[in-house]
């Protein structure tokens, strides 16, 4: 048998030449030598570039930590993060800080919960660069660093102060004031939304922070909390506040032109969010349909409804079936706006139209306790009034539309002074609203000729 070296031999010796099947068969085997030298050239190449970057980090690091030891100021070394261009390769150097009473626990601004004593302070450096292998880990080096000079007076104490946005990053620039005095200046929050009060004689101070156009997860412009200090250890204070946000309401969205709500004192809108009720102060269109409120910018939003007692808030209306049908009452869907933002928050409310006539022209609505009606209804825990002011019309033939809250009610009619009779059931007929605008339940009932306003926020749930 002719081996391959024969036939390549007497293919040299004539005209013949390769067949096209030869030809192909040795650039398949040139391809796959070529191709596997050349994988191999190229994990040679990335290697020794990961092992040349990663001791460029190393010693990024190690001169980023050299660094924070020789800063003068423990309290001026605070989070930064910058680029260093190497050899065409670009480095992304991160450093985090953080005051501690013990170098291996982690709080907010140095903090504990039991109080401890500012003592450290921790540096924590992360070096990472473009073209990272997959899975490669960034090079660190971490440090703590003890002051030269003793931040804590064995009989005096330390207060930190902790502000935090909403999505709970520091909140830099706030002004952070005690009372009394401590007796030295207090720096405003630093770009970790940290400040701190060294060397605070013993006793009990009022922390107050402000900035302006932010307001704390409270509502309030200016927070305050009470801290006691005793000698030797450390006390913290925590504010959440943010660049506040505009909620521009529209109250009983869809209610027809000229409708009513109460002229004495704005109608009180309760918003609900993940840390409570608040019933904020409008800014702006008080005693109008459309007030506008600045509000801390919860990420989750808030959910709103008009008044502020327990029948205004559909969580406490139990579920009732009728027939096969359930209805069930639930809060509209939350609205949220970023820091400094602007939306429109809607808030249902019922609309019923009261004909002229009767002793009086000024018009006020007054809550109904649950055992007036029947079935009970959640009522006020106290009886409210709001006042419309003199909005009836004196003839019979007009009417006027008023926006009320969820809840029962009875209307009243008289003087500026008084308004003590009763408005009839015969002159009280609800608003029918578009088709999918709430409330969807509102009744006008006959108890003993007095006309009684039921604003039910339970609708119908789907089977």
């Amino acid at each position: 048998m002719r081996t391959w070296w024969h036939r390549l031999h007497r293919v040299a010796r004539d005209d013949a030449g390769l067949t096209l099947a030869e030809i192909l068969v040795a650039m398949l085997i040139f391809a796959m030598v070529s191709t596997g030298l050349a994988y191999s050239m190229i994990g040679t190449l990335n290697l020794t570039r990961e092992s040349r970057v990663r001791v460029v980090a190393a010693n990024l690091a190690a001169e980023e930590i050299d660094l924070a030891r020789d800063t003068d100021d423990l309290f001026d070394l605070l989070n930064e993060t910058r680029s260093v261009t190497i050899n065409n390769d670009v480095f992304r150097v991160e450093r985090r800080t953080q005051w501690v009473s013990d170098p291996a626990a982690d709080f907010s601004c140095g903090s504990s919960a039991g109080g401890g004593t500012l003592r450290y302070k921790r540096v924590n450096v992360t070096v990472t660069w473009g073209g990272m292998r997959a899975g490669a880990q960034p090079v660190r080096s971490d440090t703590v660093l003890n002051p030269d000079d003793h931040i804590n007076d064995p009989t005096k104490g330390t207060i930190l102060v902790s502000v935090l946005r909403a999505d709970g990053t520091g909140n830099p620039n706030v002004t952070i004031t005690a009372t009394p005095s401590t007796g030295s200046v207090v720096s405003p929050t630093d770009a970790q939304g940290c400040t701190y009060i060294l060397r605070v004689d013993p006793g009990t101070y009022t922390i107050k922070a402000q900035r302006t156009g932010h307001v704390s997860d409270a509502q309030l412009s200016a927070p305050a909390q009470t801290v006691s200090v005793t000698p030797g250890t450390t006390a913290s204070v925590g504010f959440q506040m943010d660049q506040a946000a505009t909620f521009n309401s529209v109250l009983a969205p869809g209610a027809p032109a000229g409708t009513r709500v109460p002229s004495s004192g704005a109608m009180p809108v309760s918003v609900v969010s993940t840390y409570g009720n608040a019933t904020p102060t409008p800014v702006a269109g008080g005693g109008t349909l459309t007030p506008r409120f600045s509000l801390h910018p919860f990420t989750s939003g808030y959910q709103p409804f008009a008044g502020s007692c327990l029948g205004s808030d559909p969580r406490n209306w139990p579920d009732v079936v009728e027939g096969a049908t359930t209805f069930r009452a639930a809060l509209p869907d939350a609205v949220a706006a970023e820091p400094g933002g602007t939306v429109t928050m809607n808030v249902p409310m019922g609309l019923v139209q009261v004909t002229g006539g009767g002793s009086g022209t000024y018009l006020r609505a007054e809550s109904m306790t649950p055992i007036e009606t029947e079935p009970p209804t959640p009522g006020c825990e106290t009886t409210v009034s709001y006042a419309f002011g003199n909005v009836l019309p004196s003839s019979g033939g007009s009417s006027v539309v008023i926006a009320l809250p969820y809840g029962t009610w009875r209307l009243l009619q008289g003087s500026s002074t008084s308004q003590s009779n009763v408005v009839q059931h015969n002159r009280i007929t609800p608003v029918v609203l578009a088709p999918g605008t709430v409330p969807q339940r509102l009744t006008v009932t006959n108890v003993s000729g007095t006309g009684v306003v039921t604003v039910d926020p339970r609708m119908a749930v789907a089977p």
